[in-house]
Order: structure tokens, then sequence, then C-alpha cells
């Protein structure tokens, strides 16, 4: 299993000379595909595309006494829904099987991941096959990459380009220290990446991949100065400016805390929706986003370019929608998270994007999409999904962890697989 490139630091000097570096300005480059693109076509694009990435992520040439010049880009290339079905009809022939994620599902059973039944169905979708996620401190080769794309006009309908940058201080456009808590580094692989043993749904050609989510999110800086004072401010947070977080004494480190669940927060605070604790813990998204800035009208605009990688959508699914635009979590009544409550009007989602990252390839990007399927030499394995439907409410989300099920046999007889439950966010994947 090769891991997709582009998602995590590869090691503490990427951190430190790329991704961390205040030089360091991110790129959402999206690229439409010529709607009736051939699969022949579309492969020997990414085969270009691939010697453009290369010329884009050379390493600078090394200074004396340092074995390899520092790294100055990371690219991961994500794939939308979009590429892989058209009209509900697969986009190429023959068809390529698009992740499981992507799956609309059937009309008695559709895909709970579909964005047009969830509470973002009016938000913009991104309109890109392929999103670019550029990592980058020279800004000079990325303007040459995506004028390279540019290059590649007979394949391209349009090329559109989101810009952010990163943070001198580590603070987000209110003001508060950001990014304290992420999956710690021993065990983000486990989260990020598609685990064969685990996604045992996915097409094989996507082991070693990883979903990326998009949001562009509007912060309205008027709105939050008019909150009556600091301390109506970190209620909505949850945290003081410096990351400490409120039910905690002043100075704590973040990436120490208790794993025991904030029973103290405010319910509606975006630490207690986004971060419950406890037994949530097994559901962890890795957060990639930058801030940013532009002009529009005359008007100063500021917010943030959300980003995340996982290894499956029911992970940011359940964080998203389960948790943080539910009314109900982590306690009835609690409200949406405090942050994106359009009632309090301090944030507002402009668009959306999904996508997958292939597993890196050495031919070229995304080439593990085009070789011959070939079944999984498994068996005994199965994924069971839960979804909790309320008949009055079909929009209405409900916590899926902590219950517990059976498995019978075709003669009604519970098989010897133990009772248990199924994670926090839904799945279930026993041995059989």
């Amino acid at each position: 299993m090769t891991q997709a490139k582009g998602v995590l630091p590869r090691s503490r000097e990427e951190t430190e000379t790329l991704y961390r570096n205040p030089r360091m300005c991110g790129y959402f480059v999206g690229v439409t595909l010529r709607p009736d693109l051939a699969r022949a076509a579309a492969q020997r694009w990414f085969q270009t595309i691939s010697r453009h990435i290369d010329e884009l992520v050379v390493r600078e040439p090394p200074q004396p006494n340092q074995e390899k010049g520092d790294k100055v880009a990371a690219v991961a290339v994500g794939l939308s829904p979009s590429f892989f079905t058209a009209n509900g009809q697969a986009r190429f022939s023959p068809p390529i099987d698009p992740p499981a994620g992507f799956d609309l599902g059937t009309a008695d059973s559709p895909n709970p991941l579909v964005w047009d039944s969830s509470k973002l169905a009016t938000v913009d979708r991104v309109r890109a096959d392929v999103m670019f996620y550029v990592a980058s401190i020279f800004e000079a080769r990325v303007a040459r990459f995506i004028e390279r794309l540019e290059e590649t006009g007979a394949d391209v309908a349009a090329i559109t380009v989101e810009r952010g940058y990163q943070r001198i201080d580590g603070t987000e456009p209110f003001g508060y220290a950001d990014g304290v808590r992420n999956i710690p580094r021993g065990v983000r692989s486990v989260h990020v990446f598609v685990q064969p043993d685990s996604e045992v749904e996915e097409p094989r050609w996507a082991d070693g991949g990883s979903y990326m989510t998009f949001l562009r999110i509007v912060q309205h800086q008027e709105s939050f100065r008019q909150l009556a004072d600091d301390a109506s401010r970190d209620q909505v947070i949850g945290r003081r400016r410096d990351g400490t977080r409120l039910d905690l004494p002043p100075g704590s480190d973040p990436k120490h805390e208790s794993a025991e669940p904030p029973p103290n927060l405010p319910p509606g605070s975006h630490v207690r929706k986004a971060g419950p604790r406890g037994r949530h813990d097994d559901v962890q998204i890795f957060r990639r986003g930058l801030p940013f800035m532009e002009v529009v009208e005359g008007r100063l605009r500021v917010g943030l370019n959300f980003a995340s990688f996982q290894s499956s959508l029911d992970q940011f699914d359940t964080v998203l929608n389960d948790w943080m635009l539910s009314p109900n979590f982590p306690v009835d009544a609690a409200g949406p998270d405090a942050l994106l409550d359009p009632v309090r009007g301090l944030t507002t989602i402009e668009r959306i994007g999904l996508y997958f990252v292939p597993p890196h390839d050495e031919r070229h990007v995304a080439a593990t999409l085009f070789d011959t399927p070939t079944l999984r030499a498994r068996e005994g394995r199965l994924v069971v999904r839960k979804r909790v439907v309320d008949p009055n409410d079909p929009s209405r989300r409900f916590e899926r962890g902590g219950f517990t099920f059976r498995i019978l046999d075709s003669a009604g007889q519970q098989s010897g697989i133990p009772s248990r439950p199924p994670r926090t966010d839904g799945r279930y994947s026993p041995d059989a």
C-alpha cells in the first residue's frame, strides 16, 4: 500500500521547512475537464500533469553541509464524484469504480453522505472534476504550474483558484489560536489513509488513498466584534485566545488535555461540538485548512479555506452533520455549533467540495484507477453502515454509536460474531 502524496508531512524536516513555514501559501486549483473526454485521453492528461507536478515540487539546490535541498512544495490531487460519474452514469468506458463514499446508493437505501440530503443542501458545490491542493513557499512555481494547466486547454473546460496563507502566530481571523488539537503524529495514517483491512468496501485501487474535503467559510468579523465582550467570544469558541480550554486553568497545554469529555464547556461552543472527546475519539479527521483574505467591492473579507483528510467520509459526515450542525448534540437543545449558527451570523459556508486523493504511483498521478480491476483475496469480511431515521423528520441526525446488533444466518440463528457497538460514525466491520 503506497500512501497518497501531499496529504501528510513525511518528516519533521518537511513540517518545519514547508507546512509550518510562515512563507507558505496554499492554493486550491480546480480543473473542470471537457465533458466528452475519453478514458484514454484522461489517462494521457494525468501523465502530462504528473510531469508538471514534478517541476513544481523539485527541491531547492542543497546548501553547504546540506545533503539535500529544502522542500518547497507539496501537492495533493483530489478527484471529485463528477470525475467518476455524470448524470448518474459512469463517465468513462470501461467505467472506473468510484470510491465507496461517492456511491449514491439506491432510492430505498440512499447513501447518507449525499450532500443534497444534508443540512448543506443549499451550499454551492465546487465545480471541479480535479482539485490540486498545493502548499508552496515558491509562488512563481505555482503560477507556472497553473499556466501549464492552461496549456492543456484541449482537455480542460475551466480553471478556478482559491488562495490561503500560513499563519505567523498560529491564530485564525477571529484572533484565536487555531489547530491546537489535531490527530497525533503516531496515529495519523490509520485515520487518514484507506486501510484495506478496515475500509473493505473501497475498490482495491483506493488502498492508501485519502478523502479530501474542502469548505470555503467566510468569517464575519463585524458580527464577532459586536458580541458583548471577550468572555462572550470565548463562550462561542470554548477556548481562550491563547488556546486554553475554558474549563481548564489558564495556560493549560491543549496538546495534553484529558481524553474525557468536557462536560463544563458550553454545549453549543465550537470545541464542545467539534471535539467531544471520550468514546467519540474513534472519529478523527486531519485538518489542514488555511485562512484567506480578499477584497470584494472595496470591502475586506476574511475566512478559512477549510481542508481535511480522512480514510472515510463517514468521519467527516459525523463531525459536521451529527455533531456540529445537530441541535441535539452533545445534549438536547444544545443548538448548532455557535460558529456555524445562522442566527448568530458569525460565519457563512460559501462552497463545499468532496474529493478522493488516489494512492501514489510512480507511473503517474491516478495511475491505479486505470489498471484492470482485481478482486480482493479476502473472505468473511463485511461492513455495516448504520443509519437512524426519524420518520417525522428525515433530516434529523442521531448518535450512531453505543448500541448493539446481531447478525443472523439463513436459519435465523445468531452467528458466532459477538454483539458489540459500532463506531461513533456508524461503521461496524466484524470478522465473520
